[in-house]
């Protein structure tokens, strides 16, 4: 039920990101394959079976809306100086999206921070997570091998580091530096860009947006869609610099 043109380039910019991978796949790695995905987390693709248990009666008028938007530019493509481009993609930034150096390592050209500002109105865009000391002491224990100190909870969390578009970079936790995407990933945060509050034995973590943040923002897309962007437009303002082509 999102706009047209949000769904196209939500399309165009997924199956670019595929090439991109088929491209820079480490073949023995990989078996053969572009590129893996944790199945507990994520799904590479949806099956009729999965689609039909979601959609239930509307199936057939949903897959046959999707294909009437899909087909007319399945032969359409994303580009950085000719070849396929990196198209990350993620639910909700924190209002800017974020560099790809900040969160991958690697800086691509085109994935550099952009105005996505609409996404502060986004539902759960700011969503707070709240941790007993006892909980985030075997979290930091398990997942970063940090030895915190219950005596001493009021103190685990220095000043944050933060990047030019807002996210965590890097904090202090218990005496160790640790980047903001291993402590996100760490304790299940919804986003880099958080805020930790403690007071009462309990942690409040307060996060803004959903995801990595680099790339197009699918809430951002959409409501550039309901203001009149073009799937062209909206990829162009995600993806600066790179080059809507037609696969030969």
């Amino acid at each position: 039920n999102w706009p047209d043109e949000d769904l196209k380039a939500q399309a165009v910019a997924s199956h670019s990101y595929a090439l991109y991978q088929r491209d820079h796949a480490d073949a023995d790695k990989l078996g053969g394959a572009w590129f893996s995905a944790d199945p507990a987390r994520r799904q590479g693709y949806m099956t009729e079976e999965v689609l039909r248990s979601y959609w239930g009666d509307a199936y057939n008028e949903n897959y046959a809306r999707l294909k009437s938007l899909f087909e007319p530019i399945v032969d359409k493509v994303l580009t950085w100086e000719g070849a396929p481009a990196a198209a990350c993609y993620h639910a909700i930034s924190n209002g800017q999206t974020e560099a790809s150096e900040n969160v991958g390592g690697t800086a691509l050209p085109y994935l550099v921070p952009v105005d996505s500002s609409t996404d502060t109105a986004a539902d759960n865009y700011e969503y707070t997570l709240n941790l007993s000391a006892a909980q985030l002491q075997q979290l930091l224990a398990e997942r970063l091998g940090i030895a915190a100190d219950l005596s001493q909870q009021a103190q685990w969390f220095g000043t944050p580091v933060l990047t030019p578009s807002g996210y965590v970079d890097s904090l202090s936790v218990c005496g160790q530096t640790v980047q903001g995407t291993a402590l996100r990933k760490a304790l299940g945060l919804r986003s880099a860009c958080f805020d930790i509050q403690y007071a009462d034995g309990v942690f409040a973590v307060t996060t803004k947006g959903y995801g990595h943040g680099v790339g197009l923002s699918q809430y951002g897309a959409s409501a550039m869609a309901l203001t009149g962007s073009t799937c062209a437009e909206i990829l162009a303002h995600y993806y600066p610099g790179t080059t809507l082509e037609t696969l030969g």
